[in-house]
Parts: C-alpha cells; sequence; structure tokens
C-alpha cells in the first residue's frame, strides 16, 4: 500500500476531517467526479536522503494534499482539520516500511477563475524504507 492510500485511509478513520469532509470525497492522484468539494492526495516527489547496505534507507517524500470547494470558510476548516491530523505524525506503511515523521511545510488558498477555492497543504514525510523492498 502506497502512502496516499495510508494517507486515504487515515483520513477515513478520522472523525473530524471525515465530518468536515467523507473519505468518499477523497481521491489518490487525480479525481474522476467534477462533484465538488473533494480531495486529492497525491505523492509530489521524493528523495533519497540515505542508504543503508542491506537496502534500508530513508527518504523525504514530499506531499500535496489539494481541495477544491466552492466554500472558503469549508475549505479552511478541513485545511485546519488535515494539520490536526497529519502534522507531526508517524505511522506504519502496512508491509513497506514507515513514516517515521511527517511535517507540514506550506499551504495556502487562492480562488481560481470558476469560484472554486482550491486550498493545497503541503508535507515532508520521513520515510524508513524496509531492506526488503
Amino acid at each position: 500500500m502506497n502512502l496516499a492510500q495510508v494517507l486515504h485511509q487515515r483520513w477515513a478513520a478520522d472523525e473530524s476531517l471525515n465530518a468536515l469532509l467523507p473519505a468518499e470525497r477523497v481521491f489518490t492522484g487525480t479525481s474522476v467526479t467534477p462533484a465538488m468539494p473533494l480531495a486529492v492526495i497525491s505523492r509530489a516527489r521524493a528523495r533519497p536522503a540515505v542508504q543503508f547496505a542491506d537496502g534500508a534507507g530513508l527518504d523525504t517524500v514530499e506531499v500535496r494534499i489539494e481541495l477544491y470547494d466552492p466554500s472558503y470558510d469549508a475549505s479552511l476548516a478541513v485545511l485546519a482539520a488535515l494539520k490536526r491530523a497529519f502534522d507531526r505524525t508517524r505511522f506504519d506503511l502496512a508491509g513497506a516500511g514507515k513514516v517515521l515523521y511527517m511535517r507540514r511545510t506550506a499551504d495556502h488558498a487562492r480562488q481560481e477563475p470558476d469560484g472554486t477555492w482550491r486550498t493545497t497543504v503541503e508535507f515532508d514525510c520521513t520515510v524508513l524504507l524496509d531492506g526488503n523492498m
């Protein structure tokens, strides 16, 4: 299971996030539905930080979560819940290593020409990769 999928599962398990934006409206990769509100979780970039002789290593993985909502206030409420749920956390990656530390690096909101608010939050994840991968 990849990092975006694990984040989606964690979103579904978080009551406050799920109340603001149900996990059924959260997509990994590209969304295929135009209905809003919705969120898209994607891996922006991965950089090897340390590699060990046994094949294990540490990577820094950038994750981006984009929210699309016609309501500015609703998008900011989801953003605040995302920060509470994911910033400064650690968790397993279901057999593919573990996230040792997830840290928010940036967030911003902007209104698109059609009036939709696109709110983005970015995280750096320090990922311990299993040598058996």
